[in-house]
């Protein structure tokens, strides 16, 4: 038995003791990735990251992680933002809070890198690779969009609109439509205007490596005779184009390139032509919404141009964005004009407007 003295020495270190358990112990700040995605993020999204929870905490749809169509196509970028300053800035949910008062640049990576683990198929590109649409070079990486793409020449008046139509197919594969309309205005004749030359296309991820600086891809177009050819609106013969493309990360920049050879499959007058197209690029910022700046060097055989253009993300969610520029020729001008260039596009899987 303890005396009255020793008893209350006792009972005060003792209580000590209790006061420093929950700082010492209960009251640790998570460190590894997977402690800070079950501190912050499992509430809503649950431990599996399916955002299938018992008790919901938020009234909106929260992603699914384990979705790898949703979660691989948008870069670390767009991840880093909304992690640390909330889902407004991204124009995704105001129930989604940001950490970065919490959670430092590393922590940040290393949660992505976590939350990344849930797509369980590796053979799904990630969005690092997802680079800015180039006006003229194709993008390796595949993609929901749709895409209308006018351009004007700057001595005819001659109009041209393409509408591209782009859908993803599993991992790696996209099919797309492209349909023209034109309006030629020859000298002292009466305008042309209609359907252009149809095109069915698909494309296939070659190769897009888990450090995401680079990505490689192969595609085939086959262009149908739809246009007439007598009012210059058709080439009169069908065309197959097989095409390589290629996209680099580099450092703060991006490289896209596509060499492509268009092939006539009928009609002895007709040659194949080698086409090749260089973008380099940089985003100004890691938001959707961001200004890019961007030139494109476009060859056609001995015809050579210069396409310096800006890009701007049109909505918070990027799901729209719209670029401009000027086709300049550079070698072989008797054969080609000057062009104002540029394109509106719509990814139809993003919502265009920010959740509440």
């Amino acid at each position: 038995m303890l005396d009255g003295g020793r008893r209350a020495v006792f009972v005060r270190v003792a209580s000590f003791v209790t006061l420093l358990v929950p700082i010492s112990v209960t009251a640790q700040v998570p460190s590894t990735p997977r402690e800070m995605y079950t501190a912050w993020c499992a509430g809503c999204h649950a431990e599996d990251g399916t955002g299938q929870v018992a008790v919901r905490t938020v009234t909106v749809e929260p992603m699914d992680f384990t979705d790898c169509s949703v979660t691989t196509p948008e870069p670390d970028a767009d991840w880093e933002i909304v992690i640390a300053q909330g889902g407004p800035v991204a124009g995704l949910s105001s129930q989604m809070p940001g950490y970065g008062d919490a959670l430092g640049q590393d922590q940040i990576h290393a949660l992505i890198g976590y939350i990344r683990t849930f797509c369980s198929e590796p053979s799904w590109p990630l969005g690092n690779l997802n680079f800015s649409v180039p006006i003229f070079t194709e993008k390796a990486f595949p993609e929901n969009e749709v895409k209308i793409r006018p351009s004007v020449s700057h001595n005819d008046d001659d109009l041209k609109i393409k509408a591209v139509y782009e859908r993803r197919v599993g991992a790696r594969g996209q099919v797309e439509v492209s349909v023209p309309w034109q309006m030629n205005v020859p000298d002292s004749v009466t305008a042309s205007t209609g359907l252009g030359d149809v095109s069915l296309g698909a494309k296939y991820v070659l190769h897009a490596d888990r450090a995401s600086t680079r990505i490689f891809s192969g595609a085939v177009e086959v262009k149908m005779p739809s246009g007439s050819e007598s009012r210059g609106l058709g080439g009169g013969t069908t065309v197959l184009e097989p095409s390589l493309l290629a996209g680099f990360a580099l450092r703060h920049f991006t490289l896209q390139t596509q060499l492509k050879l268009e092939v006539p499959i009928k009609g002895a007058g007709e040659a194949t032509e080698l086409i090749y197209n260089i973008h380099a690029g940089r985003d100004f910022s890691g938001l959707p919404s961001a200004w890019s700046l961007g030139v494109e060097l476009n060859g056609v055989d001995d015809r050579l141009a210069l396409t310096p253009q800006l890009r701007k993300g049109l909505t918070k969610t990027g799901a729209l964005a719209a670029a401009w520029g000027v086709r300049i020729p550079v070698v072989n001008r008797q054969h080609q004009q000057m062009q104002w260039v540029g394109y509106l596009l719509w990814e139809y899987r993003d919502p265009v407007r920010a959740a509440p």
